[in-house]
């Protein structure tokens, strides 16, 4: 049961808004960016094995991923790391990524502005059997890319030029942060 009180709310586990995705990936949104002026949303995922994860970016947020559950191998960018529960991966905005588990497990997902939660209700709202033009149209809606080709393309963030407003010219020029 969710508690609602006069300045904000607290939700149970398995309290939150269950997405059936139609197989064992079952996200569970905890908050989303409707009730908090789309300054964020939170949901819990659990997954099942993922042996492939095509890579994707997010160009209208970012998300943190707290490992509650499980090993995961992640690429963010250029990094590579395998992590297990109490990890924290930061995805930032517009940051090409993926990740795969061979054990499946539980993270915790934070994005801010929100976004990344309504795409999975929207999902759930299609339902497990989506077309591929379906999931296509919901991606474009909210910003959603994939790596452009797998043939030499390296990992990085997707527009450079946004990036180096987003940290500072000079931070992007001094090697603080900088695209391979």
């Amino acid at each position: 049961m969710t508690d609602w009180g006069l300045d904000g709310w607290a939700v149970r586990p398995g309290d939150g808004q269950i997405i059936d995705m139609g197989g064992p990936h079952r996200p569970e949104v905890l908050v989303q960016g409707s009730d908090v002026d789309h300054a964020m949303g939170v949901f819990v995922f659990t997954h099942g094995v993922i042996p492939q994860n095509p890579p994707h970016a997010h160009l209208d947020f970012m998300k943190i991923a707290y490992i509650l559950e499980g090993e995961y191998d992640f690429r963010v960018g250029e990094g590579e790391f395998s992590v297990g529960p109490g990890a924290v991966v930061v995805v930032p905005k517009g940051s090409f990524h993926t990740f795969t588990t061979a054990t499946g497990g539980r993270m915790l997902f934070a994005c801010s502005p929100s976004g990344n939660e309504e795409l999975f209700v929207e999902m759930g709202r299609l339902g497990p059997a989506a077309t591929a033009e379906q999931l296509s149209k919901l991606n474009d809606r909210f910003n959603t890319v994939s790596l452009p080709s797998d043939e030499g393309s390296p990992w990085r963030r997707m527009f450079a030029e946004e990036s180096r407003q987003n940290i500072g010219e000079s931070d992007y020029e001094h090697g603080q942060r900088s695209d391979p």
